[in-house]
């Protein structure tokens, strides 16, 4: 899965919201791509001049987002794998993933740091029979999901059992020195660092960030494109992979 770009036409998850509305200003039917993903370094984690990620309608307008050139895992020493990708809801297919190898197992514990919860509702159900199966993962997680849906369908399915959300200031705190548990995945979306939250001091963020990098079990990271612009999210991305290689070191 995700071995190739993907271009997707259909009236389903990312590509339904405002689909008529879309269609009636463009003229025909709307459509998105889907990355492929890679394994390489922090290095391969390039904006994408022509994959077109994400659309919405504001104000009677298009406004279209162009996300990553490929998704990419990277594998850093003594550190848990990390897979970044753009659209938030691309994370249930690598936790299914993560399952799949062992790398974690059913019912781990979310710790979710974005400025959004991420828990809206969502009618389809994920068949927990399925939760190895890749290519049922991945039809999920891209027809039957949004970047706001895709966490309650994981709940009910018994791939997350429990959920710390860092949205806010006062969360974070909470959580600055959390120690997480052992079947445990960080889910960290760039746009907590996007000028909505300015008013949280940048470096406590970072460091809540690397705090947690350090102890989880596996790392989804996304970036985002229509809540935060993308040369800021990969100058946050780099700066945390780069100071947390050092201490490493």
């Amino acid at each position: 899965m995700y071995k190739n770009l993907y271009h997707f036409t259909q009236n389903l998850g990312n590509n339904a919201l405002s689909y008529e509305v879309r269609a009636k200003i463009l003229g025909k039917n709307p459509s998105l791509i889907i990355p492929k993903r890679i394994f390489g370094t922090i290095d391969d984690v390039v904006i994408s001049e022509t994959n077109m990620v994400f659309e919405e309608v504001e104000n009677g307008k298009l406004k279209s987002c162009f996300g990553l050139e490929n998704f990419v895992n990277i594998s850093l020493p003594n550190l848990p794998e990390i897979v970044v990708f753009d659209n938030h809801n691309h994370a249930l297919f690598f936790w299914c993933e993560a399952m799949n190898l062992g790398i974690l197992e059913p019912n781990f514990e979310l710790i979710h740091i974005d400025e959004h919860s991420d828990l809206w509702a969502n009618d389809n159900i994920f068949d927990p029979n399925e939760i190895i199966n890749l290519e049922y993962a991945w039809n999920f997680t891209n027809f039957s999901c949004n970047v706001g849906n895709y966490i309650v369908p994981a709940i009910h399915a018994g791939i997350v059992e429990k959920m710390i959300r860092i949205e806010n200031e006062f969360q974070l705190d909470e959580n600055l020195n959390y120690t997480p548990s052992k079947n445990s995945v960080l889910n960290l979306d760039l746009d907590f660092f996007s000028p909505d939250l300015d008013h949280i001091n940048e470096n406590k963020k970072i460091a809540c960030v690397k705090n947690l990098l350090k102890k989880v079990k596996y790392v989804t990271i996304c970036t985002s494109p229509y809540f935060i612009e993308q040369g800021h999210a990969l100058s946050i991305l780099r700066r945390i992979i780069a100071e947390i290689t050092t201490e490493q070191n």
